[in-house]
C-alpha cells in the first residue's frame, strides 16, 4: 500500500502489505480470498484481511516473486478490484 508519493503510508497497526507471509488471513468458504482495502478499520471478522489505506489517493501493487509460467506468459490476470460504498 503506497500513498500518493508512492511511499508506504503510516497506519495505526503497522501493516503495509498482505501476502504469502500473512498466515492469519482467512479464506472465504469457497476458497477464494477477499482483501479489504480501506482507510477505516473493518470489523473483527475481516481484520486479518484488512490492508489499511490512506485517505485520498493511493496505489496498490501486486508483486510476484519467482513467478509461475502463467504470469510470465501473460495468461494470468490480476484479481478485479471492486469499490464498495
Amino acid at each position: 500500500m503506497y500513498n500518493e508519493r508512492h511511499l508506504f503510508t503510516q497506519n495505526d497497526i503497522g501493516r503495509y502489505s498482505l501476502g504469502t507471509k500473512s498466515k492469519s488471513m482467512k479464506l472465504n468458504d469457497d476458497g477464494s480470498l477477499t482483501i479489504h482495502v480501506s482507510s477505516k478499520a473493518v470489523d473483527k471478522e475481516n481484520f486479518e484481511n484488512w490492508l489499511p489505506a490512506p485517505e485520498g489517493e493511493f496505489s496498490i501493487y501486486i508483486r510476484a516473486y519467482w513467478p509461475k509460467e502463467e504470469i510470465l506468459d501473460g495468461s494470468w490476470k490480476p484479481p478485479v478490484i471492486v469499490k464498495n460504498k
